[in-house]
């Protein structure tokens, strides 16, 4: 890049970060009623309106984004746990903009520029710690072709093994074989079923060593009844759609070692879990990375990919695409690889986790305050907590879990300033997946501030 596109870039950034540097507190609709055409042409368009009237404008700051009606939000659910360093990121945008001045807007699997090998070798670098095996990587658009990659890997691996093993309460994506592997009636309503999948209870907190010798005694009988008919094992280390539940080492290690004595691989699914929790990879705080023979990531990293060991390169033809990503992600995803190595997120000590332990305070004042709103939670095999997860992944079970009353709240919520969304199969659950990388305990005291008006607004109706 020459002198003066630098110069000129540098300009075009400081310029636009000027622009939006006044988006730092949530704030009212400024011109009412902008952006109903757009979100009334998206439901027609679509076929299905929008689940809260958000239509951005496509200005922000940090956790705070704008509405085209000129209202501000405070944006803790960022696209489902996209924008994981927020709205206007002055890193993200310079990367964007470089972007823009090459010579293509997406990258192939048959032709790519060195944008994609460059995070492709970042990737692979942070996901090769400790006793780690993954020796190669394949990019691709979307965490549910990440996922389909990973089980067509594992599938050749096994000489066409036909059944999954999974665990209840899962999700994988909305193809139409990752709809049959997550654990969702709703995603899999009218689809004709073709894959053959046995689910193994997830780890109850409640009861962590009762629900770890159901899981044992679970896998044993599918190992019993299907020898040898099993491509893998898939699992999310923190359930994501069905509740924000993070298993741990002494629950997953006696699984994955019995699941890989008896010949079946491993498949870490971290589409969710990627950049937000106390270590870059789930997998990697629980200390598994020995267990680890497919990986899949997504979501924060802006381009997906699927992760693999040496012995489990697949033969050609097995995996490819038109697309494996555009420059732009490519080239973000690689900025945010390198802020998220060289800042200060991980550890027990890392923003990360500070963020998380001041949620679960926050939470139990907000529940001391609103203890008629806070009753016990029954799930199946128990009792949940009513505030959990993990780093930025932050959920909170008000009203029992029931589904009309969280979703009435989310709605609320909305209307008050604040995005967040849910999550759950029954119980459900407020979720929020936070902007991490720009978050402070600031905005997080006022995401908990809002929540409390609106459950102390519903409790006043009634």
């Amino acid at each position: 890049m020459s002198t003066d596109t630098t110069a000129d870039l540098d300009a075009l950034v400081a310029t636009i970060v000027a622009q939006r540097s006044g988006f730092d507190a949530i704030a009212p609709a400024t011109s009412p009623g902008a952006g109903d055409e757009a979100l009334e042409r998206l439901g027609t368009l679509r076929g299905r309106g929008a689940f809260f009237p958000f239509m951005g404008s496509g200005r922000g700051w940090g956790p705070f984004v704008e509405c085209m009606d000129g209202s501000v939000k405070l944006d803790m659910i960022t696209g489902i746990g996209v924008q994981g360093f927020g709205h206007g990121d002055s890193d993200l945008l310079r990367a964007t903009l470089e972007a823009a001045t090459t010579d293509t807007v997406m990258q192939g699997n048959l032709q790519c520029n060195v944008d994609a090998v460059d995070f492709m070798d970042a990737l692979l670098s942070v996901a090769r710690t400790g006793q780690s095996q993954l020796a190669h990587v394949f990019p691709c658009c979307s965490g549910a072709v990440a996922n389909e990659n990973a089980l067509k890997v594992c599938m050749q691996k096994t000489n066409g093994a036909p059944r999954i093993l999974a665990f209840a309460h899962c999700f994988a994506g909305r193809t139409t074989t990752m709809s049959q592997i997550g654990d969702s009636a709703g995603a899999r309503d009218g689809i004709a079923l073709s894959t053959l999948v046995d689910y193994l209870p997830y780890l109850d907190l409640t009861d962590p060593e009762g629900s770890a010798d159901a899981a044992m005694a679970a896998l044993n009988e599918c190992l019993r009844r299907y020898p040898s008919q099993y491509a893998c094992i898939v699992l999310e280390p923190v359930l994501g759609e069905g509740g924000f539940v993070p298993a741990t080492d002494a629950f997953l290690r006696p699984l994955l070692e019995r699941a890989r004595a008896a010949g079946v691989p491993v498949w870490f699914d971290e589409v969710q879990t990627f950049g937000r929790t106390e270590c870059m990879f789930r997998q990697q705080f629980l200390g598994l990375e020995d267990l680890v023979d497919v990986l899949t990531v997504g979501k924060m990293s802006q381009v997906c990919a699927t992760l693999f060991r040496a012995d489990f390169n697949p033969r050609p033809g097995l995996l490819s695409g038109t697309f494996i990503g555009s420059t732009a992600g490519f080239r973000v995803g690689r900025c945010i690889i390198d802020r998220l190595r060289s800042g200060d997120y991980y550890g027990p000590n890392g923003r990360i986790a500070v963020l998380h332990k001041h949620f679960l305070q926050r939470a139990k004042s907000l529940m001391s305050d609103h203890s008629k709103a806070f009753q016990s939670v029954a799930a199946a095999g128990g009792n949940m907590e009513l505030a959990g997860g993990c780093g930025g992944m932050m959920r909170l079970t008000p009203f029992g879990g029931d589904k009309t009353r969280i979703i009435d709240l989310v709605k609320r919520c909305f209307d008050a300033g604040l995005l967040l969304f849910f999550c759950g199969h029954g119980p459900f659950h407020l979720r929020m997946l936070a902007p991490v990388g720009v978050l402070e305990q600031s905005h997080l005291d006022t995401a908990m501030d809002v929540i409390g008006q609106c459950i102390g607004d519903m409790e006043a109706a009634g």
